[in-house]
C-alpha cells in the first residue's frame, strides 16, 4: 500500500518576479575526493563489497549552479557521488540560508560508498562519516558561493538527441527503452562572459567496471571538463533516467575512425564524455536566448512502503548509519519535486526532480506487459516528461534521495515464471524499495506539473 505525506516542505515556492526584477545566475565548484588515509579505507560503491580504493586517477566534485528570478535563490548541484540520502541532504541545506537546494548525485560507480551497502562484507556499512561531513560542508560551500557569485544573466536553453547517444547505453533489461536525449542550460552574463553550464543526460558511470581501484569520476568528469573547456565556467552535470539498467558497460561505442574502444577503460569514459559535452555545446550554440522571468520549486515528502527485506535488514545492521530509516509501520520517506521556468507564464523548462533510477520507460515512454510479471493487470504509469508543459523537458535522477530503481508496476517481477521465461530473475527489484515507489512518485509529479 502507498501512503502520502500531506506535508509540503517550507512552502518552496519561487514567486514571479516584478516586471522590473532581473534573472541572476552564479556557479561554483569544490573537490571533494577522499582522502585515502584521513578517510580510510575507502570501499568504493558499485558492483560488490570488499573493493578497497588503491589511488585517485582524477578528482571527485560537487558542482552547483543557482538561478534567481527575484525570489529565493534555487541551487542545483551535482555531486560525483554513488548517491546521497535525504538525511544528507537536510543537512547541506541546513548550511545554506535563505535558498532552495537541490542535491544530485551522479551514481558513481568508482568513487567511495555514501550509502553503506558496499563497505567490507555484507552487512557491515561502508559509510566513512568524517567523509560524510566532508562533501556535506564542501558541497554546501559550492552553494553558497554559486549564490554569492550570481550576476544579472541571459540564459540558453537547448536539446540535442542523435542516434549516436544510443549507442553509448546498453539495456540489460526489456523493454529496451533509452532516454538519450541532452539539455542544457547555459547562463552568461548580459555582456557576454560566461557564468556556468547545466546539462542532464542519462546513463551510469561505471565505465570502469568492478575491478577498477582507483577514484575517478568516470565520463562525468570528461564531460565537465571538456563542456568547461568549449562554454566555459563552471560545467554541472546532473543524471537522468538510468534504472533498467541504462549502462556504459556492453555498449558498442566507436571513434571518430570507426574503432570500437575498449570495455572498462578510461578511454572509453573519456570518448563518452567529451562527446557528450561536445554535442552540448553544439546545441546550446544554437539555441536562442531565453528571458526566463519566473522560476517556480515545488516539493513533497511522501511516503513508500519498503518491500525491499534486503533494504529492512541493513537499516536494522545499522549499514545506513542511521539515515534511511523507515517509519514504524514500514515506509520509506523521501522527497518528489519539481522545477518550472517560465517567461510571461509559459513554461520554458520543466525539470522533475526524482529521488532514485527511474526506468527511463516511466520517463519516455513504452512500458510493456509480459506473462509472468507480479502485478499483470497494474495501471501503466503515464510517462513524465510527456505531462510536461515546457519544450525543453529534463528529469533529475538521484535528486535529494536514492531509494533505488523505480520500476514501472506492470513490469514488477520478483517471482517466478520471469519476464520472457527468464532462467533467473532480472536486475532491478533487489536494489528497488518496492512495487509502489513508481505509481507513487509519477502520481505526485503528475499533480504538481498539472498544479503550474
Amino acid at each position: 500500500m502507498m501512503r502520502f505525506a500531506v506535508a509540503v516542505l517550507a512552502a518552496a515556492i519561487l514567486l514571479p518576479l516584478a516586471a522590473t526584477a532581473q534573472l541572476r545566475a552564479g556557479a561554483a565548484k569544490r573537490i571533494i575526493t577522499p582522502d585515502l588515509e584521513k578517510h580510510g579505507p575507502v570501499w568504493m560503491a558499485g558492483f560488490d563489497n570488499n573493493r578497497q580504493a588503491t589511488g585517485v586517477h582524477d578528482d571527485l566534485y560537487a558542482r552547483c549552479i543557482a538561478f534567481s528570478a527575484g525570489g529565493r535563490p534555487l541551487v542545483i548541484c551535482g555531486l560525483d557521488l554513488i548517491g546521497v540520502f535525504w538525511d544528507d541532504v537536510q543537512k547541506v541545506r541546513a548550511k545554506v540560508a535563505g535558498a532552495d537546494v537541490i542535491v544530485a548525485a551522479l551514481h558513481d560507480h568508482e568513487g567511495p560508498d555514501t550509502m553503506g551497502l558496499l563497505g567490507p562484507a555484507t552487512g557491515q556499512s561502508g559509510i566513512n562519516e568524517a567523509y560524510a561531513a566532508y562533501f556535506v560542508e564542501r558541497t554546501a560551500d559550492a552553494a553558497r558561493e554559486a549564490i554569492g557569485a550570481m550576476r544579472p544573466a541571459r540564459l540558453r536553453i537547448a536539446k540535442i538527441k542523435t542516434p549516436e547517444l544510443d549507442t553509448f547505453i546498453d539495456d540489460t533489461r526489456p523493454p529496451v527503452v533509452h532516454d538519450p536525449e541532452i539539455l542544457a542550460v547555459n547562463a552568461e552574463t548580459l555582456e557576454g562572459a560566461p557564468i556556468g553550464t547545466l546539462i542532464n543526460w542519462a546513463n551510469h558511470p561505471e565505465t570502469l567496471g568492478s575491478k577498477n581501484t582507483l577514484i575517478t569520476a568516470d565520463y562525468p568528469g570528461y564531460l565537465c571538463a571538456e563542456a568547461e573547456r568549449r562554454l566555459r565556467g563552471p560545467a554541472v552535470f546532473i543524471n537522468g533516467a538510468i534504472g533498467g539498467m541504462q549502462s556504459p558497460l556492453g555498449s558498442v561505442v566507436r571513434d571518430a575512425q570507426g574503432r570500437v574502444l575498449p570495455e572498462r577503460t578510461f578511454e572509453k569514459a573519456e570518448f563518452i564524455g567529451q562527446r557528450v559535452a561536445a554535442l552540448a555545446a553544439e546545441a546550446v550554440g544554437k539555441a536562442r536566448v531565453a528571458a526566463v522571468d519566473t522560476i517556480v520549486f515545488r516539493e513533497k515528502t511522501i511516503e513508500i512502503t519498503m518491500t525491499n527485506a534486503g533494504f529492512q535488514m541493513a537499516a536494522k545492521a545499522g549499514v545506513f548509519r542511521g539515515r534511511k530509516q523507515p517509519t514504524a509501520d514500514g515506509a520509506m520517506v523521501t522527497p518528489v519535486g519539481h522545477i518550472r521556468m517560465t517567461k510571461g507564464g509559459e513554461a520554458l523548462l520543466d525539470i522533475a526532480l526524482v529521488p532514485g533510477e527511474m526506468y527511463p520507460e516511466l520517463s519516455v515512454g513504452g512500458v510493456e506487459r509480459y506473462e509472468g510479471a507480479d502485478f499483470p493487470d497494474a495501471a501503466i504509469e503515464p510517462p513524465v516528461k510527456a505531462r510536461m508543459k515546457a519544450p525543453f523537458r529534463m528529469l533529475f535522477g538521484l535528486a535529494n534521495d536514492e531509494i533505488g530503481y523505480i520500476i514501472p508496476r506492470a513490469e514488477w517481477d520478483e517471482k517466478a515464471p520471469y519476464l520472457r521465461n527468464a532462467a533467473k530473475k532480472w536486475y532491478g527489484e533487489v536494489n528497488s524499495v518496492g512495487p509502489d515507489a513508481a505509481p507513487a512518485i509519477v502520481k505526485v509529479l503528475q499533480e504538481m506539473m498539472a498544479a503550474q
